[in-house]
């Protein structure tokens, strides 16, 4: 676990490659954060299962020890591949009382990476929520790191750095990401507590490791109007991210606005409900319209911002992209559908839904690829061409599928414009209404 392993150089190199190609795009900032030649903990924010560890592992050089739930190690096959992927389980009470024990070896293993100057990586909530809401932190990161650093009378210089992970949808392939790091926590400052009382130097050190986590996170603290919230933040937060304009970087300003979003409406909620419930009722009343015409806001954006040349430049585009939507298609389509239609069903949990399909993705892509090359080249008896088309199928893959939106979309706006524009001055009007509605909301509370 302590050594560098090349095997997982080498895997890491293809995990990357897939990565890419399954994002639309991957921001990372504050890379430069990260102390060298130091130990380290990453505490990261778990919202998408296995995803999240891997926005870790393919945003930074380090091999890392994850400590990870010990429930996905009872499969004796999965065991050894785990510890390939430097995998250690932590135990929880719902693994059994009589387990939590097992920590103790744990932890000690741990601290043995830590003093060689390692990365360590967990997640403070111990759980993943599948959800745009961090649950409350758990005591296992402080125990960790202050134990660690006791042991080594406080003299290893071990940092807990924070990591925020974002993305714009949960379970679509072809999403964003933004993995933040933050400013690095420094144990050491923890030394004269931790000696006057342990368990109040955990807990102040937990809660020191949430308030930096915090700002790097996208938080919707509502259970009961989650999915309003989300509908909001959709609705109006790229135009809202226009108006505040935090950032150069349309990812990173997007994600700074909708903090400040969501933090105006929450405000909102609690100085004036009835305003609140109003632009509530009238956001769930607009989506629920858009459902029944069968068109997603995205959709009726584009159609409303279309002219006719506009469009008539996008239809040549599309005529034109044909062969290279063809060929991406038919040579990704079995791969990519054979997990959403059919293996999928087994997924109880949608959070493991995105890591289920990107981990079929790994193995059943380059089987198919490889089959279809053979095929190529028996048909065509070109050796060349077969490794032509084996290295151009991943690239045009994820082209298909940009193409296929850009399609649908465009569908859209030319069924809108040209065939019902009856129906999309009803729904632009309504949506301007409804945009108007919670902008005039929320510039009512002061800004947080």
């Amino acid at each position: 676990m302590r050594q560098w392993s090349r095997g997982y150089e080498l895997l890491r190199y293809y995990v990357r490659f897939a990565f890419w190609l399954t994002h639309r795009r991957i921001v990372v900032t504050g890379r430069e954060q990260i102390p060298k030649g130091k130990p380290i903990i990453f505490a990261a924010n778990h919202q998408n299962a296995l995803m999240d560890p891997l926005a870790l592992v393919c945003t930074n050089p380090l091999q890392t020890l994850w400590l990870a739930r010990a429930d996905i190690f009872k499969n004796k096959t999965a065991r050894p591949v785990l510890k390939f992927l430097k995998m250690v389980p932590i135990y929880r009470i719902r693994d059994g009382k009589e387990n939590l024990s097992n920590n103790e070896q744990v932890f000690n293993q741990v601290a043995q990476v830590l003093e060689s100057a390692q990365t360590v990586a967990l997640f403070p909530e111990a759980a993943h929520s599948g959800k745009r809401q961090m649950l409350p932190h758990k005591k296992a990161i402080p125990r960790i790191a202050l134990e660690a650093e006791d042991k080594n009378n406080f003299s290893l210089g071990l940092q807990i750095l924070p990591v925020g992970i974002y993305y714009d949808h949960y379970w679509k392939f072809n999403r964003t990401l933004l993995v933040q790091y933050g400013s690095p926590i420094e144990i050491d400052r923890y030394k004269e507590l931790y000696t006057e009382n342990q368990q109040n130097a955990m807990l102040v050190l937990r809660n020191e490791i949430h308030e930096r986590l915090s700002p790097l996170t996208m938080q919707i603290n509502s259970e009961k109007y989650y999915v309003d919230y989300e509908n909001i933040r959709l609705l109006a937060g790229e135009e809202f991210a226009k108006k505040v304009n935090l950032n150069k970087d349309s990812v990173i300003r997007r994600f700074k606005a909708d903090q400040l979003f969501v933090a105006k409406i929450e405000q909102l909620e609690v100085e004036q409900p009835s305003i609140f419930e109003q632009i509530i009722k009238q956001t769930g009343n607009y989506f629920s319209e858009i459902g029944k015409a069968g068109i997603m806001d995205g959709q009726l954006n584009q159609a409303i911002k279309a002219s006719f040349p506009k469009l008539l430049v996008q239809f040549i585009g599309a005529l034109l992209s044909l062969p290279v939507f063809i060929f991406g298609f038919l040579f990704n389509a079995i791969p990519f559908y054979i997990p959403r239609l059919f293996l999928t069903r087994k997924v109880k949990d949608p959070a493991f839904l995105s890591t289920f399909n990107f981990a079929a993705g790994l193995i059943l892509f380059p089987l198919f690829y490889l089959i279809e090359a053979c095929l190529v080249f028996l048909f065509s008896g070109s050796l060349m061409m077969a490794l032509m088309v084996f290295a151009l199928e991943p690239f045009a893959g994820k082209y298909a599928y940009q193409l296929s939106n850009f399609y649908s979309n465009l569908y859209q706006s030319i069924k809108l414009n040209l065939i019902n524009k009856t129906l999309l001055k009803r729904l632009s009007k309504y949506r301007k209404e409804t945009i108007s509605a919670i902008f005039t909301g929320s510039e009512k509370v002061v800004s947080p």
